[in-house]
């Protein structure tokens, strides 16, 4: 029976001023996982990082920093674009998993057999050249690239295209299948829109859902031209022809103001191009139905937003906290 002898203590001593420092400067890198700058640091730490000499105290804290990463400890810098090094946030890194398939040799032997037991496929060939780009030489030397196959019917068939191009010009209903809906759809096709610049999309009459519809071209299976001539009478206007994505409908209309830093205007005016809007004063008063996609401009531009709603700005810091506590899984 084990005894309490068998587990010597570690020996107990008082800290000395250097490793008081080390640690409290570690416990706020871990407390503040966004970063702390170096003035930020001189205002929590006063007692280590607050002398008259500010060129003395950066120098304490830049040795200090890399004691912590002799330690094992990794600490980056993370820069936003600010001309000056006081703001520029040490951070502690969190290691990343390691989450790759890690296979010994004769683990590779054997799937190299399985993988070419038959004549190789293109898929096969693609799949060993990802387990085997390091260990070429585990392939079986009989081991051939697959001829390339013959084109096959799943190729997209270009007459599809020209079946809906001559329906809209002669006004005529088509019988589609879209995407991997097997039901068929009876549609009145109006017009071919381009979205940015590979984007197609047809703007449709849809019979069953008696509304107009944009389709993605590629996804549409034309299979029966109709001689049937248009039961709608559309005019497209220019809000069908905007793909904007603030006038998706996900809600009904709200405004919502917002005042910009003015070294993002012109940024925001762009993002804004073709969204229902106005400017009074130094507020912007955006109306949309999808207050989502503002999300995404200021994701990449947080610097822009100076003031807004405090609805919106509870929905925007709920939708960021989510992905952050995403990302801790990464």
């Amino acid at each position: 029976m084990t005894s309490f002898e068998d587990f010597p203590m570690i020996e107990v001593k008082k800290m000395n001023e250097t490793e008081v420092r080390l640690f409290a400067l570690l416990f706020n890198l871990l407390r503040e996982p966004r970063g702390i700058s170096f003035q930020k640091f001189r205002n929590i730490m006063p007692r280590f990082y607050k002398n008259e000499d500010t060129e003395s105290d950066r120098k304490k804290l830049y040795r200090d920093l890399n004691q912590l990463k002799s330690l094992g400890f990794n600490i980056k810098v993370a820069q936003f674009g600010y001309q000056s090094e006081d703001f520029f946030p040490y951070y502690l890194e969190k290691e990343s998993i390691d989450r790759t398939l890690k296979f010994t040799k004769e683990e590779l032997e054997y799937l190299s057999r399985v993988l070419f037991s038959t004549e190789p496929t293109q898929e096969g060939f693609s799949l060993s050249q990802k387990l085997f780009s390091y260990h070429l030489d585990l392939i079986p030397k009989f081991a051939k690239q697959p001829m390339e196959e013959s084109i096959s019917e799943e190729i997209l068939d270009s007459s599809h295209t020209e079946k809906i191009l001559q329906a809209i010009k002669d006004k005529r209903a088509l019988t589609i299948q879209y995407g991997y809906d097997v039901k068929e759809r009876t549609i009145e096709p109006y017009r071919l829109v381009r979205k940015n610049t590979t984007d197609f999309y047809l703007l449709a009459y849809d019979r069953g859902k008696k509304s107009l519809r944009r389709f993605i071209l590629p996804k549409i299976i034309v299979k029966k031209e109709s001689k049937e001539e248009f039961q709608s009478n559309l005019k497209i206007t220019n809000q069908d022809l905007n793909f904007h994505p603030l006038l998706l409908t996900k809600h009904p209309e709200v405004e919502i103001p917002f005042q910009i830093h003015p070294d993002f205007e012109d940024r925001w005016k762009l993002y804004l191009e073709g969204a229902s809007f106005e400017k009074v004063g130094d507020e912007y008063r955006v109306r949309t139905t999808n207050q989502n996609a503002l999300f995404q401009f200021f994701v990449l531009s947080p610097e822009a937003l100076v003031s807004t709603s405090e609805g919106w700005k509870k929905n925007f810091q709920s939708y960021t906290k989510h992905w952050e506590d995403l990302y801790q899984f990464v």
